[in-house]
C-alpha cells in the first residue's frame, strides 16, 4: 500500500519541477507542516478529509514548499465533492487550491498564481485579500513548509477551452469527438522513475505522461495552454451536421483520375499521367479541417479582443476578425458568425456555442477565391508560340495615369515568336473544388510604366479561354479537349482590367491531391487581318477563380468586403466589386 501511495504522489506532482526545498524564511515558531496545521484546525476538517482522500495529506506533510488556500467548513458543498471520483476531485478542487512556493499576503498585491492544476488564478488585495474573487478569512498561517490562507468559500474550477469540449450543458458531441480524435499521450521519460529491466526493456515505477492534441499546431491554437487567450466558436451537433451537409458537395473526390502533365494545343505535346488517391479519407479530412480552421481566434490580435466583452444577444462591432490561420472575415460576416451564440468565459479565453446554425458563407473558409499569380513559374503549365517576360512594378515606376495596382507587384508579357502567331499559355488551377467558378483574368495595359504612350494609340488584345478538366468519373473529356468558356473577348487597354472570361463547373475536387490540377488555357485570337486593330501580345497580372455564389452575392450587396486571397496564393486584399 505504501508503494502504491508513493507512486500516486509522484504522478500527481510530476507535472511541475519536483525539486522545491522548504524556504528558510519560515518563522521558528511555525514548527508544524501545512498538513498538520490543517488537520489540527477544526474549521478545516472537511477540507482535510478531501486532502486525505486524494493522498495530498502526505504531499502537504513533506518538505517541499506550498501555499494553500483552504476553504472553511460550511462554505462549500462538501458532500458533492466527496461523491466525485478522485481524479476529478484532485484536478478540479484540491490542486485548484494549492500552489508551489510561498505567497504571503502583505501590503498591496496583485499576483497571477500558477496552481498545481496549472490554472492561473489571481491573488490580490490590500489589507483585505481575495483569491480569484473569494475572500480570505485568515491570512498567513505559517507552516514549516509554506503558508496557509483560509477562505470563505471554494475557488471555482474554470475549464480551459479544450477541457470544455465535452458534451454536457450543450450538445457538442460532434465537434468534441473530432477534436479529441487527435488527442495523444506520450511517456515523459525525463519525469518518469525507472524501474528494473524486464525482458530487455526498461520498466517504470512511476510513469508520467504528457497529454497533447495534434490539432493545436494545425490551427496554431494552443487551446489547452492556461497562459493563452483564445476564442473558439463551438457548433452544436445540429449546426455541425448542417455545415457538413452544405460542405459535402464541394469535396466530390474520385479514387483515380488523369492529370494533364503538359497541356498544349501542339500535336503530341499534351501528356497525361494517372493519379490514385484515397478519396473517402481525403474527403473526410478536408471537409472537417476547412470548416474547423475558421473557429479559432487569438484574442490578443487585431480586433479579436472585442470578443472577450461580447454579451449574449449583442451584435459584434468589429471592422474585421482574423483566425489563427490568418483568414480575415470582415464586419458583416464577423457579426453574423457570432449571432445567436452563447458566451462562456474559460480559463484561457472565451467559448461561443452556436444555436442550430453555424453562420458561415462557403467562401469564408472552405470555398475561397483562388488566385493564380501569372508570373509564378509553378503556375505556368506550358506555353506555345511565345516568349514570356516577367516584370516587376512599384508605385514609383507605375504610370500615374493608370489606376489600380498589380497583384504581388509583378506581371508577365506574352509576345509571339513571330508576327504571324498568337501566344498561348496554360495555367494550373490549384485547390479547385467540385463547384462552379467565375473566371477572371487581370490584364495589364502596355503603358503601365510608359508615360509617353498616347492612350489613344493603345490596342486591346483578343483571347479565347478554355478549361481542362476531368469528368465526374475521373476520365478526360472526349479528345482531351478543354471546355471553351470565352471566345474572342477583348480587354480595355487603357486600364488594369479585370476581364470576365466565363464560368465553369468542375465535376470533381482537386484540393489536397498533390500537384495535380486542372488548367486554364488562354490563346490569342487575333487574325492577321485584324492586327491593325488588336495587339497579339498581352500582359497578365493574375487569374481569379471566384466561387459563383460569391460573385452573385457581391453584385447584389454593394460595399460588401471579403478576403480575396485567404489561401495565400498571392497578395491578399479586399474586393468590393468585380
Amino acid at each position: 500500500m505504501a508503494a502504491v501511495v508513493a507512486g500516486t504522489l509522484t504522478t500527481a506532482c510530476s507535472d511541475w519541477d519536483d525539486h522545491y526545498e522548504a524556504e528558510s524564511a519560515v518563522t521558528g515558531s511555525a514548527t508544524s507542516t501545512i498538513w498538520q496545521n490543517i488537520a489540527e484546525n477544526n474549521n478545516l476538517s472537511q477540507f482535510a478529509a478531501l486532502l486525505k482522500k486524494t493522498g495530498y495529506d502526505q504531499v502537504l506533510n513533506a518538505s517541499q514548499t506550498y501555499t494553500v488556500w483552504a476553504p472553511l467548513n460550511g462554505t462549500f458543498d462538501y458532500d458533492a465533492l466527496n461523491a466525485i471520483e478522485n481524479e476529478k476531485l484532485l484536478k478540479e478542487f484540491v490542486k485548484n487550491h494549492i500552489a508551489r512556493s510561498n505567497f504571503p499576503a502583505s501590503g498591496s498585491l496583485s499576483e497571477r498564481i500558477f496552481m498545481l492544476n496549472e490554472k492561473v488564478l489571481k491573488f490580490e488585495g490590500a489589507g483585505n485579500y481575495t483569491m480569484q474573487g473569494v475572500g480570505v478569512a485568515q491570512a498567513n498561517v505559517p507552516s514549516v513548509n509554506g503558508v496557509i490562507h483560509t477562505l470563505n468559500g471554494k475557488v471555482d474550477f474554470l475549464s480551459n477551452i479544450l477541457e470544455s469540449l465535452e458534451p454536457g450543458e450543450f450538445p457538442i458531441d460532434s465537434i468534441s469527438n473530432y477534436i479529441h480524435s487527435y488527442d495523444v499521450r506520450k511517456l515523459n521519460v525525463s519525469k518518469s522513475i525507472e524501474g528494473p529491466i524486464v525482458d530487455g526493456r526498461i520498466t517504470y515505477l512511476d510513469s508520467v505522461f504528457d497529454d497533447d492534441n495534434l490539432l493545436t499546431n494545425t490551427f496554431w491554437t494552443y487551446y489547452d495552454n492556461e497562459d493563452s487567450n483564445y476564442t473558439m466558436v463551438v457548433p452544436t451537433n445540429e449546426a455541425w451536421n448542417k455545415a457538413m451537409t452544405t460542405i459535402a458537395p464541394y469535396f466530390n473526390y474520385v479514387d483515380s483520375f488523369s492529370f494533364y502533365e503538359t497541356p498544349s494545343t501542339a500535336a503530341g505535346v499534351s501528356r497525361t499521367v494517372p493519379v490514385l488517391i484515397d478519396a473517402a479519407k481525403l474527403r473526410d479530412s478536408l471537409m472537417h479541417t476547412t470548416l474547423v480552421h475558421g473557429l479559432f481566434y487569438n484574442n490578443n490580435l487585431y480586433d479579436n479582443g472585442k470578443l472577450m466583452s461580447l454579451e449574449d444577444g449583442q451584435r459584434l462591432q468589429a471592422d474585421s476578425l482574423v483566425t489563427t490561420t490568418y483568414s480575415v472575415i470582415y464586419e458583416e460576416d464577423a457579426a453574423n458568425l457570432f449571432e445567436g451564440t452563447t458566451h462562456q468565459k474559460k480559463s484561457n479565453g472565451d467559448f461561443f456555442v452556436t444555436d442550430d446554425t453555424l453562420r458561415m458563407h462557403p467562401w469564408m473558409f472552405w470555398n475561397p477565391v483562388i488566385k493564380v499569380e501569372a508570373e509564378m513559374a509553378s503556375s505556368q503549365a506550358s506555353t506555345r508560340n511565345c516568349t514570356v517576360g516577367t516584370y516587376s512594378i512599384t508605385s514609383g515606376t507605375q504610370n500615374p495615369a493608370v489606376s489600380g495596382y498589380v497583384s504581388s507587384s509583378s506581371y508577365i508579357d506574352l509576345i509571339g515568336t513571330s508576327n504571324r502567331v498568337n501566344p498561348e499559355i496554360n495555367f494550373y488551377l490549384p485547390n479547385v473544388l467540385s463547384t462552379t467558378y467565375c473566371f477572371y483574368a487581370v490584364f495589364v495595359p502596355s503603358n503601365i510604366t510608359n508615360t509617353y504612350l498616347d492612350p489613344a494609340d493603345l490596342k486591346p488584345s483578343m483571347i479565347t479561354a478554355s478549361v481542362g478538366y476531368n469528368n465526374a468519373d475521373g476520365s478526360l473529356p472526349r479528345g482531351n479537349r478543354p471546355a471553351t468558356i470565352a471566345e474572342k473577348i477583348s480587354n480595355d487597354p487603357t486600364k488594369i482590367d479585370t476581364l470576365f472570361l466565363g464560368e465553369f463547373t468542375f465535376p470533381i475536387c482537386y484540393r489536397g491531391t498533390g500537384d495535380y490540377y486542372p488548367y486554364l488555357r488562354l490563346i490569342g485570337s487575333v487574325p492577321s487581318s485584324d492586327t491593325g486593330e488588336y495587339d497579339r501580345s498581352y500582359r497578365l497580372d493574375c487569374i481569379l477563380l471566384v466561387p459563383k455564389e460569391l460573385d452573385e452575392y457581391v453584385k447584389t450587396h454593394p460595399g460588401y468586403k471579403y478576403q480575396t486571397d485567404p489561401m495565400n496564393t498571392g497578395r491578399g486584399g479586399v474586393v468590393i466589386v468585380l
